[in-house]
């Protein structure tokens, strides 16, 4: 596949949110952690197909359709894999890899990384230099940064030189100055052909992406530079409103939270860490943008996200500038945005760090609590100051909040907010309403350009009938449904009075009906078996590493089982998380259309064994005596066909003993197998039969 590499399919699924992508063409309501809908794939009326954003998979409990973001829109769309990729990649900003050029900017990009990477690494040795970095620390200190928080956020110190940072990189990566300069990394003197570091006697921050991975800096300088903050230029590897600062070490506080703090200033996010809200990460520079807000939105299942700025003026104005385009982003991402009022005039620095006054750590702590929803605090910061007691206050509040309640999208959360406001300014509730409507029809905010996936329109769009019409040429049906595979409208029957009752709707955590292909091979009980074992490897390293050892000389019998093991042997210890192998395997498999099925099942068990905490060795111990099972079965049916076709006496009677033997095993030695070097005794005395009669 030209172009399409395992690194374009981790950055393109990083980047293209599944609950979006699934968004264009299915209306989907949150269920729990995750969202539901009509599926697309068949006809139904109620929802049984299913969206994971945790684990970026969609599974439908109807007509048991399942996999990842590529294959959703691969049968959606009725396209191959690769194209699959490209669409996605070319809507997500992702370049592919499919020319001598391409190729070569890939390797740039990936020597960027490393020259960050290692410039982080001198940075920090310069921090800890008893000498080089004593006033780099001394600084810290007064600020109240601990050794651990320091090493958390890997920083370091840019010595008081002109080409300190050149003289390492140079010799230690063998790269030239030009080349530094493109990364970002030194400058070139102005009107000659040298270079200089771009960072001198500054305390250095750097930024990582998602993943941990060095992608620029930020320097505070420790001098009388008038520049306080200095910042990484724009690089082929860094773009500031696609990242948040400190979000790869906030992601599981996130989780854990439900919720994220998003804050302006590097130490406005630090210190908060040290503090104990590791849930929080920093906008780096910039207003948070809407690429910002939809990564936030990929760890809090509730979409909560708190929004600081400093209460000092200036902080207010950029609150004030940013408010539509927040409340934008809030509503068009699906957040639920609120506004925290540091106490004092301060950020949270400060806050955190005060220890008079109404500051501190419960002071912030209460500001978080109370910290109004964003519209909220539109309307209280558009009317404070005004004299409600007068009717020309009246009006004036009522000028200034009706612009505010016209941008609310949701027709039923802006009667709501209609309500409260009109007794708020003590107004009547249709007079403000009509003002409202007003305001919408004159600034046409009633009327939406972009036409709704879900409209139907000469030019193409999905429309809820099962049908999928893109681009206004190709149209695929997906009206399927009835037959044995479930799907069509709900199953009726017939209780023990005669009277038609409805089928219940699948539970969403049971497994599908398997295929007729996969039952042939197996029976279900084998299959179920075999998913609960991989899905073992996902569980945690430990479990991974008593099946890996278990299974180290066993084969599976599903053919499609078996290539899901050999692709997570295939990773082996490359990967840095249970959830980074599950996208790794899943980045590997993502082209295999017929494992997309059985993987989504495998994804789906490992959360349902984590909670019912079922020893692996019993997990283990079931599927080996079940896959026993079977081959006994299948050898003992050979060998009754080698006794048919057999006329030597002597062979039959050798034939027949080895049947008696296998069926003692069946009934007698398999039941009674205890260990996991009982069943592995059982498989070497199968494997002697099989050999010895070339079976």
């Amino acid at each position: 596949m030209t172009g399409v590499t395992r690194e374009v399919l981790s950055e393109v699924r990083s980047r293209a949110n599944i609950v979006d992508v699934v968004s264009e063409t299915v209306v989907l309501k949150r269920a729990g952690k995750d969202f539901r809908g009509l599926c697309p794939f068949h006809k139904e009326k109620t929802p049984s197909f299913h969206v994971s954003p945790e684990k970026g998979i969609f599974k439908c409990y109807g007509c048991g359709e399942g996999g990842d973001v590529f294959a959703y829109v691969q049968k959606v769309r009725g396209l191959d894999f690769p194209d699959t990729v490209r669409d996605l990649a070319n809507r997500y900003g992702v370049q592919l890899v499919e020319s001598p050029e391409q190729r070569q900017e890939q390797d740039r990009r990936q020597m960027i990384r490393a020259l960050y990477e290692e410039a982080c690494v001198y940075y920090q040795s310069l921090l800890s230099h008893p000498e080089e970095g004593s006033f780099a620390r001394e600084y810290l200190e007064r600020r109240g940064m601990d050794a651990a928080i320091i090493e958390k956020f890997r920083m370091g110190y840019a010595p008081n030189a002109w080409d300190g940072l050149i003289t390492y990189l140079t010799q230690k990566m063998k790269v030239s100055q030009q080349f530094l300069e493109e990364c970002g990394l030194v400058r070139q003197k102005q009107g000659a052909s040298s270079y200089y570091d771009l960072f001198r006697h500054r305390l250095m921050v750097p930024i990582c992406d998602g993943d941990g991975k060095v992608i620029a800096f930020g320097g505070r300088t420790l001098g009388d530079d008038q520049v306080k903050y200095l910042n990484s230029p724009e690089s082929p590897i860094y773009r500031k409103g696609d990242h948040l600062f400190g979000l790869h070490l906030a992601k599981e506080a996130i989780r854990k939270n439900d919720s994220v703090i998003v804050v302006e200033g590097y130490f406005d996010a630090i210190t908060p860490h040290q503090f104990g809200f590791t849930n929080t990460v920093a906008t780096l520079g910039t207003a948070m943008t809407e690429s910002q807000a939809r990564l936030l939105v990929r760890y809090t299942d509730s979409k909560r996200v708190f929004l600081s700025f400093d209460s000092d003026p200036a902080g207010q104005k950029a609150v004030e500038r940013g408010i539509e385009t927040l409340s934008q982003i809030a509503e068009g991402v699906g957040i639920e945005l609120k506004i925290i009022r540091i106490p004092g005039g301060k950020d949270p620095d400060e806050c955190l760090r005060a220890t008079e006054g109404p500051g501190g750590l419960e002071g912030f702590q209460k500001a978080l609590e109370q910290a109004p929803l964003i519209v909220d605090y539109e309307i209280e910061n558009a009317i404070n100051g005004i004299d409600m007691s007068m009717h020309t206050g009246r009006i004036e509040a009522s000028r200034r909040v009706v612009p505010i309640l016209s941008r609310i999208k949701s027709a039923s959360a802006r009667m709501e907010y209609i309500r409260q406001s009109a007794s708020l300014l003590n107004n009547r509730e249709e007079e403000l309403l009509a003002d409202v409507r007003q305001f919408r029809k004159d600034n046409r905010l009633d009327t939406d350009s972009r036409q709704s996936p879900f409209q139907s329109n000469s030019g193409g769009g999905y429309q809820n009938r099962g049908n999928y019409q893109g681009g206004g040429q190709q149209q695929i049906n997906f009206q399927g449904g009835g037959g044995s595979g479930g799907g069509g409208a709900p199953k009726k029957f017939k209780d023990k009075d005669g009277k038609w009752k409805v089928k219940p709707a699948p539970d969403p955590y049971s497994e599908a009906p398997m295929p007729r292909k996969a039952r042939d091979i197996s029976g279900a009980g084998l299959i179920s078996a075999e998913r609960q074992l991989l899905a073992h490897y996902l569980v945690s390293r430990d479990d991974l590493e008593v099946v890996s050892r278990a299974l180290l000389e066993w084969d599976l019998i599903t053919p499609e089982h078996q290539e899901i093991k050999s692709a997570i042997e295939g990773i082996g210890t490359q990967f840095n998380t249970m959830e980074d192998l599950q996208y790794k395997l899943m980045d590997r498999l993502a082209a295999e259309e017929e494992l997309r099925m059985p993987l989504t099942e495998i994804i789906l068990k490992v959360e349902e064994i984590r909670k019912q905490d079922l020893p692996v060795q019993v997990v283990i111990s079931d599927y080996k005596g079940k896959i026993l099972l079977e081959r006994l079965k299948t050898v003992i049916n050979r060998m009754r066909q080698l006794l048919g076709m057999s006329n030597d006496d002597v062979q039959i009677k050798e034939i027949m003993t080895r049947i008696n033997e296998l069926n003692h095993l069946n009934k007698v030695e398999l039941v009674s197998a205890r260990t996991l070097e009982d069943l592995d005794d059982l498989k070497r005395k199968i494997e002697a039969v099989e050999t010895a009669y070339h079976l």
